[in-house]
This record gives C-alpha cells, sequence and structure tokens, in this order.
C-alpha cells in the first residue's frame, strides 16, 4: 500500500512540532508510529524508531525507505541535523509538501467537473442505445417513407454501437492499454512528457506546473545548507517532467563547470526574464533561498490563475456542447413524429 502525500504531510507537521517541543528522538517517534493511522507509515516509522535506537543516523534510517522518504526529505533532514535545526527543518520540508499537496488537489479538483460531465454523457447516450433507441426504431419500422437523414444517422449509430460495443470497448481498451504501457517506458515517458508541454491551454499549465515544483524543492534544500550543485540534480527529479528533467540536468552540468546558476538558466530558456533576475539577484545576494522561494511563489501564482482561466472557459463549453449534443439526439428521435404532426 502507497503512501499518500497527505500522511506524509501530517507525520512530519507533527515531527517537527514535537521535535521543536524538545522531546527526545526516540521518543517522539515511537509515539508518531503508535498515532499514525496508516499502516504502510505507521510500520516505516517503527523500523525508523528501531534503526535509531540501535545507533544508525536519522537521515540514514529515513533513506533505508525511498518509498515513503525521497532523496529531497533525506537530504535536507541531514542538513537539519547538522546545523542542530532539524525542527526548521522538518517544517520547512512540511510547508513544501503542504503547498505541492495543495496544487495536486487544485488541478484534480479542476479535472473533476469535466470527467464527470463527460461520463454523464457517455452514460446517457448508452442509455439512450440500448433502451429508448430500440423502441423508436420498431415504431417507425413501419412508417412508410424515408426517415429524415439525422433520425435515420442516430437510428444507424445506435444500432452499430449495439451491436458492436464489445468491439469497440475492447479496440479502446488495447489501445489505452498500450499507451499506459508505453509511457511506461522510459523513451514513452519523454516523448509524452514533451508532447504535454505542447497541447494548447494545459501545456502552458503542466509546463508552470513541473517548473514551480522543481524551483520551490531546490529552494528548500538550498536554505538548508544542500549544495547548490547535488540540490539541482535532486529538484530536476522532483519535478515530474523527464522532458524538463533532462534540460535541467543539462543545466546542471553547466553549473558544475563553473557557469553561474542564471546564465544556465538563461542559455537554455527555461524560465521567464523575471525569474532569471531573481535568480541572479539572489546569487549576487547570498539570498539564493529567498529569492528561489518567490520564484516558486509566482509560478504557483501563474499556475492557479492560468487554472482559473481554463476552468471558467472549459466547463461553461463543455456544459453546452453535451447539452446540445443531448438535446440534438431527442430532436433526431422525434423529427419524423414533428414532420407528421405538421403535416395534419
Amino acid at each position: 500500500m502507497a503512501v499518500s502525500t497527505l500522511h506524509t504531510l501530517i507525520f512530519t507537521q507533527q515531527f517537527a512540532s514535537m521535535i521543536r517541543s524538545n522531546l527526545p528522538l526516540v521518543e517522539v517517534l515511537d509515539n508518531l508510529a503508535d498515532e499514525t493511522p496508516q499502516r504502510r507509515l505507521r510500520e516505516t516509522i517503527a523500523t525508523v524508531s528501531d534503526d535509531v535506537k540501535h545507533g544508525h543516523d536519522l537521515g540514514a534510517a529515513l533513506a533505508a525507505h525511498p518509498g515513503v522518504f525521497d532523496d529531497v526529505y533525506v537530504n535536507v533532514v541531514r542538513s537539519g541535523l547538522e546545523s542542530g535545526r532539524l525542527g526548521g527543518a522538518l517544517a520547512q520540508i512540511a510547508h513544501y509538501q503542504k503547498v505541492i499537496h495543495e496544487t495536486g488537489r487544485k488541478l484534480k479538483a479542476a479535472i473533476a467537473y469535466p470527467a464527470f460531465v463527460v461520463l454523464a454523457f457517455f452514460g446517457i447516450f448508452n442509455a439512450m442505445v440500448f433502451f429508448i433507441l430500440p423502441n423508436f426504431s420498431k415504431m417507425y419500422k413501419n412508417f412508410g417513407k424515408a426517415l429524415p437523414a439525422p433520425t435515420q444517422l442516430l437510428l444507424d449509430l445506435g444500432r452499430f454501437w449495439a451491436e458492436n460495443w464489445y468491439l469497440i470497448v475492447g479496440v479502446q481498451a488495447v489501445l489505452i492499454g498500450s499507451f499506459i504501457v508505453w509511457i511506461a517506458s522510459p523513451d514513452g515517458r519523454a516523448v509524452w512528457d514533451e508532447i504535454k508541454l505542447r497541447i494548447p491551454l494545459l501545456g502552458p499549465l503542466w509546463r508552470m506546473s513541473a517548473l514551480a515544483r522543481f524551483l520551490r524543492t531546490l529552494a528548500v534544500q538550498v536554505e538548508n545548507d544542500v549544495s547548490v550543485l547535488h540540490a539541482l540534480r535532486l529538484a530536476a527529479d522532483a519535478n515530474g517532467n523527464v522532458y524538463i528533467r533532462e534540460i535541467l540536468y543539462d543545466i546542471a552540468d553547466e553549473f558544475e563547470r563553473g557557469r553561474s546558476l542564471a546564465a544556465s538558466f538563461r542559455r537554455y530558456q527555461v524560465f521567464h526574464g523575471i525569474v532569471l533576475q531573481m535568480i541572479a539577484s539572489g546569487e549576487e545576494a547570498g539570498i539564493l533561498d529567498e529569492l528561489l522561494m518567490s520564484s516558486a511563489d509566482y509560478f504557483d501564482s501563474l499556475v492557479q490563475d492560468l487554472l482559473d482561466r481554463i476552468t471558467s472557459l472549459v466547463n461553461p463549453v463543455l456544459t453546452i456542447f453535451i447539452g446540445l449534443a443531448v438535446a440534438g439526439m431527442m430532436v433526431a428521435c422525434f423529427l419524423p413524429v414533428f414532420q407528421m404532426g405538421s403535416m395534419v
């Protein structure tokens, strides 16, 4: 069973609060293991506590569970231990996780309504095909003259779907399954992640969301004294887009060869001018972590603004389209009746 982001967030918030209260580390871990409701996370915390009791470093104990605590989490904890600011480091991780969780929740909420409307339409369409259209087909069987083109088209379409639905569904299942397998492969994922960024409306949303996640991940690590080069590579892994990750790897290589961070970003044209200015200013003034976090906030605001605009545009258009489609099917069904009525 996978550990959800929300459960990890709640654990980290509690962990930070208890450490800041100067409670012993092992006691904190034991208490959290007893109180955590999610089974896998509870067992993981108990194992980490046992490792710490046997003399293992907390960072090493957490690193033994990469499915629960990623490299960013582990590195920030290690930096907090070395600097004596473990409570503060955990609080920063919790804030980072909260922002990531909230962004993901908003994206899912934005997708939920269009998905519901589309599923409702297919439900209505199938109800018409299997229960309503057969009755109209029987009624018009002895109509005595050619049916109107819209009615005939709808009846033919309904008959074809009713007779071949298993083939249609089977082909769709094969196509969807093949697509899932393809994007699960390294090459397929890289190609798909590049294609996603070029899709109208959604492409810019995915791009800004990935870059905001990258900047926030980088900022949290730099703020906790993780080396910029190491933080760059870990943040690249955390951005969620393979195509952008490869670009960020190249930027990390440029930075390793001595180029400034801002110059490396500028060469690959990853960010807008205002973000490049903030990164350059942060490098010069020694406040890179603060301006990276400000840049992440800027991108998050852009994501939210674009998400609101897409939602306000797509939802009404989709609702109108589905409504017109359902109304069109009903009119097509009753069109011969209307024509007969007008002839009386």
